[in-house]
């Protein structure tokens, strides 16, 4: 068998891994920017209803930093997991 037979038969099978890998990542990063938009929308409607006397203490104990922290910190976490499981669909990564 040639290199343009073996080419022209893996060439379906690639495509289609490589477009089943597009969709579900499409599909990940829209259902996990909708997640972290509404979690940031209820942490600051939640913020927002504090009496200002708390909303200055936790300002200066920094708490608006730690939250920032710990949800880019799940962002990267759920990223990481998406590419591992994306690249084991295409095969790169079988182990």
């Amino acid at each position: 068998m040639g290199f343009g037979t073996f080419l022209a038969a893996m060439v379906p099978t690639l495509v289609g891994r490589v477009m089943l890998t597009l969709g579900m990542s499409m599909i990940t990063f829209t259902g996990m920017s909708l997640a972290m938009d509404t979690l940031t929308a209820r942490a600051v409607s939640a913020w927002g209803g504090l009496p200002a006397s708390i909303v200055q203490l936790a300002g200066l104990a920094g708490i608006g930093e730690a939250l920032s922290i710990v949800m880019g910190a799940v962002a990267t976490r759920i990223l990481i997991w998406q590419l591992t499981k994306s690249t084991k669909m295409m095969g790169v990564n079988n182990g």
